[in-house]
């Protein structure tokens, strides 16, 4: 009569370090599948931006007499409201109007978060600018005189390495920031600073 008998420890063993090795070479290749998915999400959303820009400041939705862009992604006169809590806009879905901010404050779409910049430096077609006209008669000022997207990873080389800047002129740009973490302040496609068109 044959004893059923179970596995040795060796041979436990083995199927343990087999594992390990299969996961040790599978998590690497998921990660960067992964970041690669999120950029090309970064990238599409940074176009999807730009559009909906042109598209507020064609409508004039704050019915000011003023063609403009909208400031912000989310809350009074943004891409997606009149109003904050009422998304009446839709020129840009909810949740890339709430991936609006910082790193950590954001909540992110896809990996990456978005800011809308005001003003552009010197490497931006047309020289170093603001964006923002003063209305006649005082008031709030009007961004009339362009625009600029900036996207980073929310978290670098976990969601993402490259960070992406588009303004009305259409390229967008993608750069290596490293773990700056930091959301750009101005447009500023230099060059000589590792921006490129992206691919």
């Amino acid at each position: 009569m044959k004893l059923n008998r179970g596995f040795t420890l060796i041979e436990l063993m083995i199927v343990v370090a087999i594992i390990s090795v299969i996961v040790v070479i599978a998590i690497p290749s998921m990660i960067r599948a992964r970041i690669s998915a999120n950029e090309a999400s970064a990238l599409a959303a940074c176009k999807a931006i730009g559009t909906a820009e042109s598209i507020y400041k064609r409508t004039d939705f704050d019915h000011d007499g003023i063609l403009e862009y909208a400031q912000f992604m989310s809350g009074d006169n943004s891409l997606l409201e009149t109003q904050a809590g009422l998304a009446d806009l839709g020129t840009i879905d909810r949740t890339l109007a709430q991936a609006e901010g910082e790193p950590g404050a954001a909540t992110g779409k896809n990996g990456y978060v978005f800011t809308i910049l005001t003003s552009q430096t010197a490497a931006a077609d047309g020289g170093a600018r603001s964006f923002m006209l003063t209305n006649p008669g005082g008031g709030q000022s009007s961004m009339a005189l362009g625009f600029g997207i900036g996207a980073i990873p929310a978290g670098y080389d976990l969601t993402g390495r490259s960070s992406y800047i588009l303004s009305e002129v259409g390229t967008v740009y993608q750069r290596d920031r490293g773990t700056t973490g930091v959301q750009e302040t101005k447009y500023d496609p230099d060059r000589a600073l590792g921006w490129c068109p992206a691919e």
